[in-house]
């Protein structure tokens, strides 16, 4: 009883340094966020993004459907092209799947 009693103060003197206290392992934000300004509909963007999202994870329908989206709210040149060169890749991934 002597024993577990000289142990217990021990232990409460020690404070956490005996008992190992492990550091918290929280996600750090960057220093510095980078803002950028984009030509490009937000819109279809978004959709650009999500379809992608869906082709890695090989749901190609979902993503034709999103690509078509964001074709349908594209305003720039440059992003309806992109998104049409999407919707015929993944319609040839379609096509050989099939």
């Amino acid at each position: 009883m002597k024993r577990v009693l000289i142990l217990l103060v021990m232990v409460a003197l020690s404070g956490c340094s005996a008992l190992e206290c492990k550091k918290s392992t929280a996600v750090q934000r960057p220093a510095a966020y980078q803002v950028v300004a984009s030509p490009y509909s937000s819109n279809s963007m978004q959709n650009l993004y999500i379809g992608r999202q869906y082709i890695s994870q090989q749901r190609y329908e979902l993503a034709k459907e999103h690509f078509l989206l964001g074709l349908a709210s594209a305003e720039h040149e440059n992003m309806r092209e992109q998104l049409v060169s999407e919707i015929t890749a993944v319609n040839r991934l379609l096509e050989t799947l099939r």
